[in-house]
């Protein structure tokens, strides 16, 4: 098996290369935080209380050693996995426990509840909710876990399908995985965890349908979802590997939907109507923060894809939003989402020194030059206040007007270029 998250996702592969053991107890599982974990082999000590013969395959039949994964689910949805092994030839077997102790959601905080599930799991034989103890299958190349298309929640030792049903599971809600490499517990295996978008009421119809690559059927035969969500992915613009970033979305139309803030290397939302609008904000420690909107062209958007760029002297940031009245140097309301951006990537950024560059609106001339350079510096230093006011380092930070030079929009046409033109910009010193 290998790992999800302690985190909030969707269906992706990141691969963590961690041979590193030290997770064959409960107390010491694995806390995922990405979709695929691996490879990792088995390790620790045999727990007799995961083991019972003659169980229908409930628990393994003898105690072998394992490894164990934390899973906190961050949305309703469905869960599967692919349970991978390296050596086709292995049999991997499997056993999924819902923590139903769980209130609090970091699994390291949670080994110090003297109630905690790993506590009880140690002198109590609790009941799995899925399980998988199957003869290893060749025809799927030794692979288990949970799907969609199984019958049945578990299945005992011999020639029966290596994967379990599906789970509906709700946000909030932590799971634990254990994973015994019968045959060969040094030989590694990685898992990979499918976190399907939560569905919405008219997402789910009664239908004959056969099942597709899109869509999903649970055990309910007449019970199809479509999953119709728009998927928000962020990479390393370098190598293209999946980044854990701080992910804000903000709806610009239609504006009653929630807002989101959330931390993943992705994110799913209702984003299938045409016309429909969202502002995302994404941002992680060592990277620049991205300000994208986007506006839905069809009725089936599916996907974004947010590179993240590493943290260069020389580049720049522009905050959309971060702008201000005509002629003055007071923010925009609109400003306090940008400026607080800012705050937070100078705090998690403690090493990068930045120079902030005022501008105004001023295509025509109509001011004198002075003027334009004046009121520029004065929108920088409103920034350096924030910052210097909320404790960001003096030593840190260099300000500079620029008048109405590089204006975004040299002949703005209306209101909204206008104020972006009225911009404050962020160029990376060190």
């Amino acid at each position: 098996m290998k790992k999800l998250f302690c985190f909030c996702s969707v269906f992706f592969s990141f691969f963590s290369f961690s041979f590193g053991q030290g997770h064959g107890s409960c107390d010491k599982a694995v806390l995922v935080d990405t979709t695929v974990y691996g490879p990792v082999y088995a390790d620790g000590v045999a727990n007799p209380l995961l083991a019972m013969l003659h169980t229908d395959g409930s628990y393994f039949e003898k105690p072998h050693i394992a490894v164990w994964f934390c899973i906190d689910i961050p949305y309703d949805t469905v869960l599967t996995f692919d349970l991978i092994p390296k050596n086709s030839s292995d049999d991997i077997d499997f056993l999924l426990f819902k923590d139903e102790t769980a209130e609090i959601k970091n699994c390291g905080l949670c080994r110090t509840d003297r109630k905690n599930f790993c506590q009880r799991i140690a002198t109590e034989k609790m009941v799995p909710v899925r399980a998988n103890i199957a003869r290893n299958d060749p025809s799927v190349k030794g692979m288990t876990g949970l799907s969609f298309s199984a019958q049945n929640q578990t299945e005992k030792p011999g020639k029966h399908s290596t994967y379990s049903s599906a789970v509906e599971v709700k946000k909030g809600e932590r799971y634990y995985l254990v994973v015994d490499n019968y045959t060969a517990a040094k030989n590694p295996f990685t898992l990979k965890l499918h976190l399907r978008f939560p569905p919405e009421e008219n997402d789910i119809i009664t239908s004959s349908v056969k099942t597709t690559d899109s869509t999903i059927q649970l055990n309910n035969p007449s019970r199809i979802i479509y999953p119709k969500r728009f998927n928000i992915e962020v990479t390393d613009s370098v190598t293209g590997k999946l980044v854990k970033s701080k992910i804000k979305i903000d709806w610009v139309n239609p504006i009653k939907k929630d807002n989101v803030d959330t931390v993943a290397t992705n994110y799913g939302l209702v984003l299938d109507k045409k016309g429909e609008k969202i502002n995302i904000t994404c941002y992680a420690k060592g990277y620049l923060i991205s300000q994208k909107t986007y506006t839905a062209q069809t009725d089936s958007d599916r996907e974004i894809d947010i590179g993240l760029l590493p943290i260069k002297p020389h580049m720049k940031m522009i905050f959309k939003h971060l702008e201000f009245e005509p002629g003055e140097a007071k923010f925009l309301s609109s400003a306090s989402e940008s400026l607080n951006d800012l705050l937070d990537f100078m705090n998690n950024n403690p090493d990068v020194k930045i120079l902030i560059k005022g501008y105004v609106n001023d295509p025509l001339g109509t001011y004198d030059e002075q003027f334009d350079l004046n009121l520029s510096k004065e929108r920088a230093e409103a920034v350096y206040n924030y910052l210097v006011n909320r404790r960001i380092n003096k030593s840190r930070l260099q300000w500079h007007g620029y008048g109405n030079k590089e204006m975004v929009y040299p002949v703005p046409v209306n209101e909204d270029e206008m104020e972006a033109n009225r911009r404050v910009e962020v160029e990376i010193e060190k």
